[in-house]
């Protein structure tokens, strides 16, 4: 095994990886491949990525035995703006509004998109796979079109809406149904939507493994890394439960974008919270490990974006904005031949190109995954960010570079400074911006066809 250390040359990487490859070129294809998604974890809070608080022992052994990748980014902030990119490895074209009025119709937009691109459970059926998920997400659910390509698809979302206990709330006299405060309580008590704890979903994973047939791809998505940050005895070092709860309560305003702050000490017990939360997922990844290893599969783990805790004056992930603690997110490949530490950029959208690396070869090589730069927006295309290794650009009417190795909390607008990068960024968004023309000229002239009449 080629072991690729991060301080080493590209090209000295490179050739080791090519080792690598060479060496497995004999090994059995079709490996089993299981991959984990965590809502709105971040890469700060990571061991292997720097973390202090030692949230991640799991997480951090994975990344050390396997493909780490330090620089890697969520093409969008939020889940309807990273995962069908992710699934696709295609960037979905920007909506013409973005807010939250509008679930229903972004729910078939995505739909849309996994509609016109080949998904990556789709394009793994293909080389024999059996495929099976579950997800409690309602942006990753059967709503959205994320059960293409899968033979078994636990849908645990509600996404659809209109359960009894709803209506039963609906009914209630002098009872606003749609005021937020209220629907926390009520998802909090009933245990729905963005409240699954992962210990409620593994029997799913359990009985969906001990059905499937070899290849195998498994896909489980995980919310407890996902605001309000609830989470059982077991895995809550450093927060009470009263605290869990207050805390869930008195920043919902400011996490769901409704308020522009929260206090100090709300914002700390929160944060607690969050840092729980982050436990728990890791230890969700060391009982799947234990009992997966029979199977021998390879195991990517990635998150989907990240989440604001008043940086840069913005909560959660609801303002769309693209700074490091909202698209830097952690992305693993373990037992997959090789042993590496990433510098160079990459993007979620690589996820497809990288599992069937791994489902044919058994071994990923990271020229077919890494970029000099990669780019992250928001769902209407109105904030941009282009993430290189050291520097990274952000346009969101006005336009500011910062130098990630100097300024690592974004603080200090550089483009003065560096004319030449400022330049090779709005070159790569002007590239991106014509391919985004061809697809949609592409899409109208398409609709203008008429449809074949079958004889």
């Amino acid at each position: 095994m080629a072991v690729c250390n991060k301080r080493e040359s590209p090209a000295k990487v490179w050739r080791e990886m090519d080792e690598t490859l060479s060496l497995q070129a004999g090994s059995p294809a079709s490996k089993n491949v299981v991959l984990v998604s965590i809502d709105s974890l971040r890469a700060d809070h990571c061991g292997y990525l720097g973390s202090e608080y030692d949230l991640t022992p799991t997480l951090d052994a994975l990344a050390t035995e396997g493909i780490a990748f330090e620089n890697a980014v969520a093409p969008g902030p939020q889940t309807f703006s990273s995962m069908p990119d992710a699934f696709t490895g295609q960037y979905r074209p920007p909506e013409e509004a973005d807010d939250d009025s509008g679930w229903q119709r972004r729910l078939g937009l995505i739909d849309s998109h996994l509609d016109r691109h080949p998904t990556l459970p789709e394009r793994l059926q293909e080389l024999g796979y059996e495929t099976a998920a579950i997800t409690p997400n309602p942006w990753t659910s059967e709503a959205a079109g994320f059960d293409r390509g899968f033979d078994h698809f636990r849908d645990l979302s509600g996404a659809d809406g209109g359960g009894r206990l709803d209506r039963v709330v609906e009914a209630l006299p002098g009872i606003d149904g749609d005021d937020r405060r209220l629907k926390l309580l009520w998802n909090l008590l009933t245990g729905s939507s963005f409240f699954n704890r992962w210990e409620s979903i593994y029997k799913h994973f359990q009985l969906l493994r001990a059905r499937l047939s070899e290849p195998y791809f498994i896909w489980v998505f995980l919310l407890d890394t996902h605001y309000p940050f609830i989470t059982g005895r077991t895995h809550r070092d450093e927060q009470s439960l009263r605290g869990m709860y207050l805390s869930s309560y008195r920043s919902e305003a400011a996490m769901r974008g409704n308020a522009e702050t929260m206090s100090p000490a709300v914002r700390e017990s929160l944060q607690r919270s969050y840092r729980d939360t982050v436990r728990a997922v890791d230890g969700f990844l060391a009982k799947l490990w234990r009992d997966v290893a029979a199977d021998d599969p390879a195991v990517i783990v990635h998150s989907d974006h990240g989440e604001s805790f008043g940086e840069h004056g913005n909560y959660g992930h609801h303002h769309r904005q693209l700074y490091e603690e909202n698209i830097h997110v952690p992305y693993v490949v373990a037992n997959a031949g090789c042993q590496a530490r990433i510098e160079a950029p990459t993007t979620l959208a690589s996820l497809p190109e990288l599992t069937l690396d791994v489902a044919t070869s058994g071994a990923v090589d990271p020229r077919r995954v890494t970029a000099p730069r990669v780019l992250s927006t928001n769902v209407s295309g109105t904030v941009r960010a282009v993430r290189q290794r050291r520097y990274k650009f952000v346009q969101d009417g006005s336009e500011r570079l910062f130098d990630l190795e100097r300024d690592p909390n974004e603080q200090i607008d550089v483009s003065t400074a560096a004319p030449e990068k400022l330049r090779t960024c709005h070159e790569y968004l002007d590239r991106y911006d014509g391919h985004i023309r061809e697809l949609s000229q592409l899409s109208d002239a398409a609709a203008t066809l008429e449809p074949e009449v079958p004889l």
